[in-house]
């Protein structure tokens, strides 16, 4: 029981012992009553707020309502506390649940930070059906999370103790996105000392701080603002591509269509073989809109005739069921 718990129930007992005596004394001086009678009397105007004697002395009557009256808020509060105290144990419970979930998870991600950027990127990977844990210092947000069933825990990010919690030497990505940069800066040294394979992608408010947070160990560095105005500006100058572009990316849209990067596993079928003969053998419907080779090259709007070695990613554009049949046949 934490301390808090103890002193309350330490102050409900004293104010019921105070409540006591405070009754007792005050029949036995004004009613005459023995101290087994004063005692008894008391306890049943506590429990029953009734005074079933219609004591007619004007000191008594003082004593009857002060015992009535105290006993209704001594009730209240009791009720309260034990509310908090039944809701505090249930996010205990919830808390070690998820501490439970999170040490079975491998090859996972972790989203530091709840804020409104980070509450999007949670919810684009739970669209995506990625394994990640979130982590945050306020607890209103991470139970806000939780509410829609995303793995949430009440830590800081930039404490290299919850970050173990969080089970960063088997995760594969860590997105740092906490609202001041210096934040994710201490973030990604963490990160990048715990686990040196991980793929770190950090949030940066001012240009001047994306070398900073490259150099701290960041693979990719992103500015919101900056992408915010990029979205903006090409809304009104080009609008059709991007009413294009939403429907491709967008969760909510009407249209099927996704964009996905594939890597080209070590046994993969492409391996070794021209892109459009494999595609065509494995009918995939899905389209291949750009090479990223293992040794570097990038090569958009690929002819098919370009030979396809294991480590290539490629990037596809197609419907749910294509691009899970490329799948098949490039990992």
């Amino acid at each position: 029981m934490k301390e808090t718990s103890k002193r309350t129930v330490w102050t409900l007992v004293a104010l019921a012992a105070g409540l006591l005596a405070l009754g007792t004394t005050g029949f036995m001086v004004y009613e005459h009553e023995s101290f087994g009678n004063a005692l008894y009397t008391t306890v049943i105007l506590l429990l029953t707020h009734f005074d079933d004697r219609s004591v007619t002395d004007t000191p008594s009557r003082i004593i009857v309502l002060i015992l009535i009256v105290s006993s209704l808020g001594l009730i209240a509060y009791l009720l309260k506390w034990l509310a908090e105290y039944m809701m505090g144990l249930s996010s205990n419970v919830r808390r070690l649940r998820v501490k439970a979930k999170v040490e079975k998870l491998s090859g996972h991600y972790i989203v530091c930070g709840l804020g409104r950027v980070g509450a999007q990127i949670a919810r684009e990977m739970k669209h995506e059906g990625v394994a990640f844990v979130a982590l945050d210092r306020d607890n209103a947000k991470v139970e806000a999370v939780a509410g829609e069933g995303y793995l949430s825990l009440a830590l800081d990010s930039t404490d290299e103790a919850a970050l173990h919690q969080a089970g960063i030497d088997r995760a594969i990505g860590l997105v740092a996105c906490l609202g001041e940069d210096s934040a994710n800066l201490l973030v990604t040294l963490a990160a990048r000392s715990l686990n040196p394979n991980l793929y770190i992608v950090a949030r940066a408010n001012r240009s001047e701080n994306e070398v900073k947070l490259k150099r701290a160990g960041a693979n990719r560095v992103a500015m919101p603002y900056q992408i915010g105005g990029y979205h903006m500006a090409s809304m009104a100058l080009r609008p059709n591509v991007v009413d294009y572009m939403d429907v491709v990316s967008s969760p909510n849209g009407t249209n099927d269509l996704e964009v996905e990067e594939m890597v080209v596993g070590e046994n993969s079928k492409l391996a070794g073989h021209s892109l459009g003969k494999s595609l065509a053998e494995g009918q995939v419907g899905a389209t291949v809109i750009a090479i990223n080779g293992a040794d570097g090259t990038s090569r958009v709007r690929p002819t098919g005739q370009e030979r396809i070695y294991p480590g290539d990613r490629l990037i596809i554009l197609g419907s749910k069921h294509d691009l899970t049949a490329a799948s098949e046949l490039i990992r």
